[in-house]
């Protein structure tokens, strides 16, 4: 099982790190649901599939704005701790699949 911060390897600012971590947390907190269950559920639900790539530690997926928007309610974020975090997903992202998320970038670590 992957640790939550696995897929963020060039992450090293604590504040950053701590948004990062809840994010990945409240994800697999989901009741019923899960990592991979909610990836499946974005693939199968969403007019456009968000999945761009994955490896052994991560979903790699580019969402619409609401997704994030869900997760900002979800999770009591300010308006500033929801643009650092997607912040962080979007520079990891490039980083990691070697280009930019056509919409907004976000990064599941898989369970």
């Amino acid at each position: 099982m992957a640790a939550p911060l696995d897929a963020f390897p060039d992450l090293t600012d604590e504040t950053d790190r701590e948004l990062v971590a809840r994010h990945q947390r409240v994800v697999r907190e989901l009741e019923g649901v899960g990592v991979d269950g909610l990836v499946y559920e974005y693939r199968t639900q969403f007019h456009r599939d968000p999945l761009v790539t994955q490896d052994r530690t991560a979903y790699y997926l580019s969402v619409r704005s609401h997704v994030w928007e869900e997760f900002a309610d979800r999770m009591d974020l300010t308006d500033d701790e929801l643009a650092r975090l997607k912040r962080c997903h979007a520079e990891q992202f490039a980083a990691s699949v070697g280009e930019a998320a056509s919409a907004d970038a976000m990064i599941l670590t898989k369970e």
